[in-house]
């Protein structure tokens, strides 16, 4: 696959955790809780990537797998238990901007596993995401009173997470099929969520009172597409700007909040969103043929 492809892979998977928020807020005002809908991300995650695995991926599945994976089924089970725990303690946009703390942990994680320390393009997207993060959540409008605590760890505790599971999706098993490997790594992730949660709703009735499509979308949005796009993309362009890439999560947030939530996007939400656009756009850009273009070689005439 080319490296383009694997951006846009990349940058598709952000876009599906965007999409995630818009229907968790509609889930909680059903009256859902975030254990719910966290046990129904990933069981309901498991079936699809595994049905999509079993069609799909030529390769057969192996014990060893299990284990090799497990590290990323750990983190994917505390990226959305803690996310839709922050969502549900303190205000959505405040739970994005802890989420999105991952973009400097990611990179950071990188930088000691490689010993390399990032380059001025990838400093100078940090900076534009930062500040367009604060931006584009709504912070300098709504600042921070009475904030809990709790939802404040929680919301940093998923930024972490979701920092290892990017780097973790282009470190683990490269050589397996990311069909097999997105299905083996949900599936890990689910098991380890059962053990704390049991998946109480698939018995209790909640699953046929109304949980059943919200199950179904997050499941696809928040496990099934995100997780297939980063396990085959990752591995491809590296972690550090497969981090950087996943901001687009937020820009989505605020274009699906105005056109399907019909909420009013202020000025600076929407300056927000074009700084971490350029956040993104900026490492892609080759500095070097912009500073030193190529001379065309001079034609000698006879």
């Amino acid at each position: 696959m080319s490296y383009w492809r694997s951006v846009l892979l990349v940058l598709a998977g952000a876009c599906s955790y965007g999409v995630l928020s818009v229907i968790m807020k509609s889930a909680f005002s059903a009256g859902f809780t975030p254990v719910e809908l966290s046990g129904g991300q990933l069981v309901f995650g498991t079936l699809i990537m595994s049905g999509v695995a079993l069609f799909l991926s030529r390769q057969r599945f192996r014990l060893r797998h299990l284990l090799i994976l497990l590290p990323s089924g750990l983190m994917m089970a505390g990226t959305s238990l803690f996310y839709h725990r922050a969502v549900s303690e303190i205000p959505a946009s405040l739970a994005i901007v802890l989420l999105f703390q991952f973009t400097w942990i990611g990179v950071l994680i990188e930088c000691i596993a490689d010993r390399k320390w990032p380059g001025p393009e990838k400093w100078a997207s940090l900076v534009l995401l930062g500040i367009g993060t604060v931006l584009a959540s709504g912070l300098m409008e709504s600042g921070l009173h009475d904030v809990s605590a709790t939802g404040l760890i929680y919301g940093l505790l998923s930024g972490f997470t979701f920092a290892m599971v990017i780097f973790l999706s282009g470190r683990l098993a490269p050589d397996v099929n990311p069909y097999l490997r997105s299905a083996v790594s949900i599936g890990m992730a689910a098991l380890c969520l059962s053990l704390v949660y049991p998946p109480t709703f698939l018995i209790n009735g909640r699953l046929w009172d109304g949980l059943l499509p919200y199950a179904l979308l997050v499941a696809c949005f928040g496990s099934a597409i995100p997780i297939l796009c980063l396990s085959i993309g990752v591995p491809r362009i590296g972690n550090g700007l497969a981090t950087i890439l996943s901001a687009a999560e937020l820009p989505a947030v605020v274009l699906l909040s105005s056109l399907v939530l019909h909420e009013q996007i202020s000025l600076y939400k929407w300056s927000g969103v074009l700084l971490i656009l350029a956040a993104i756009a900026v490492p892609q850009i080759k500095w070097n043929r912009l500073v030193h273009p190529a001379r065309k070689p001079h034609r000698h005439k006879m």
